[in-house]
């Protein structure tokens, strides 16, 4: 009967990977109209720290008491991209080439100190961290003559710092400082935005200024993942990128 290939028919799979394309470039045109950066992850990092129509929308739909079925069908969906979340495992290797999980538990706070000159003991401590990559430099306290250890990298990788061998000739005090300084000055921090009920339940944290950045972050990620290669194709992925798709989409339909 005709009706049954018609329902056959329904249980064709939405595309929510092209879906989700889809809604981000719309955002992209809304956010390359806003900010003048050529780099999309300065203009994340703008629309993550600062207020803006988009992150005002986010924060305006997770209000709780707001009651529309707007608002409503938003945060279930985004319960729902959390838990995709934790049931698939999508990575990203945005963070300066680390292969880390896509969760809303290890968002990226970028850190805005990137300088560090101090004394400790005998020795001066000089930390930098700019567009140019990382320089350490330890030399005698009043005495920038007598220079313990200098290394400039490209990238922030402590490993490479703890296994050169001039380093490994410092003093056991002057090593733990060193890494503690340059940990200071790390590109980002990061922090989670899920907390536990009562009951133990797995839920997102009060504070909406937190939230709303968590989110910008995750979806910038997925798009990263995705567009970079990175997302194996699969069920769990699906479910994802169907709510993450949902998520952005009730965003910019709120801001028309």
């Amino acid at each position: 009967m005709i009706y049954k290939e018609w329902i056959n028919e329904l249980e064709i799979e939405i595309d929510y990977y092209s879906a989700f394309i889809k809604a981000w470039i719309a955002f992209n045109s809304w956010y390359r109209k806003q900010y003048k950066y050529r780099q999309d992850r300065k203009i994340i990092e703008e629309i993550k720290s600062n207020n803006n129509e988009f992150k005002d929308n986010i924060e305006t739909l997770l209000d709780l008491s707001l009651t529309s079925d707007n608002a409503l069908k938003f945060r279930e969906d985004l319960r729902n991209l959390q838990q995709a979340l934790s049931a698939a495992t999508i990575v990203t290797q945005e963070r300066d080439g680390d292969r880390l999980q896509i969760s809303f538990s290890d968002i990226a706070i970028s850190n805005p100190k990137r300088k560090l000159s101090e004394n400790y003991n005998r020795t001066h401590y000089e930390l930098t961290r700019d567009h140019e990559g990382i320089k350490v430099l330890l030399h005698k306290k009043n005495d920038s003559s007598i220079i313990y250890f200098e290394y400039n990298q490209n990238n922030y990788d402590l490993s490479i710092i703890e296994s050169h061998p001039d380093f490994q000739k410092l003093s056991p005090e002057q090593q733990g400082q060193c890494k503690a300084f340059y940990k200071e000055i790390k590109p980002y921090n990061t922090e989670s935005v899920l907390t536990s009920d009562k009951n133990g339940k797995t839920v997102f944290i009060e504070e909406r200024a937190r939230v709303s950045r968590g989110i910008v972050e995750v979806l910038y990620l997925l798009r990263c993942s995705l567009m970079h290669g990175e997302v194996k194709p699969s069920k769990n992925a699906s479910e994802v990128y169907k709510y993450a798709y949902l998520v952005l989409f009730a965003i910019l339909k709120n801001m028309v």
